[in-house]
């Protein structure tokens, strides 16, 4: 059954294997300096995705903390500037201020959300983010996210079970 005109309420309301086939998109820096620092994806994300895992990692030989910004873009930013034209990757996400937000990590740590089954309106961008380590440090952070497209379809027997409520 054709579900493209349903509203993405009603697709969200699906199970979980109506999604299809999840995969990582994923982005990594190698910090040796106290700069900032970009990377973007090799991976476009598909149009209308949804978002079910996040997970960052950090690599370092000292504590201190660094500032991680997570957006979505078509091109690798040169400078602050661009990188601030960018879309939040999740809104909201990070500290209070303006979007794309910052989250303080520290250089040796790791964060894993998962059960997220959230949709975004990537349009084909890429994840993109960026890193500024407050001191030169030898490390590494990696930020990957487990997407999968919007079903435009299900067989009819889910279709009738869905509209039972079931």
């Amino acid at each position: 059954m054709d579900i493209r005109r349903w509203g993405l309420d009603q697709i969200m309301e699906l199970p979980d294997h109506c999604f299809g086939r999840r995969f990582l998109v994923s982005c990594t820096l190698r910090l040796a300096a106290a700069k900032q620092e970009w990377d973007i994806s090799e991976v476009a994300l598909p149009d209308m995705c949804v978002i079910w895992e996040l997970y960052i990692e950090s690599i370092g030989i000292y504590s201190e903390v660094m500032t991680l910004r997570i957006a979505l873009g078509d091109q690798l930013p040169l400078n602050v500037a661009m990188f601030n034209a960018l879309d939040p990757l999740i809104m909201g996400f990070g500290a209070q201020g303006p979007e794309p937000r910052s989250l303080y990590f520290p250089v040796h740590d790791r964060m894993h959300i998962n059960r997220l089954r959230m949709p975004v309106a990537a349009q084909g961008r890429r994840l993109v983010i960026e890193c500024l380590t407050p001191e030169a440090i030898a490390g590494s952070v990696f930020v990957g996210i487990v997407v999968s497209g919007v079903p435009k379809e299900v067989p009819d027997w889910l279709y009738s079970e869905h509209r039972r409520g079931r």
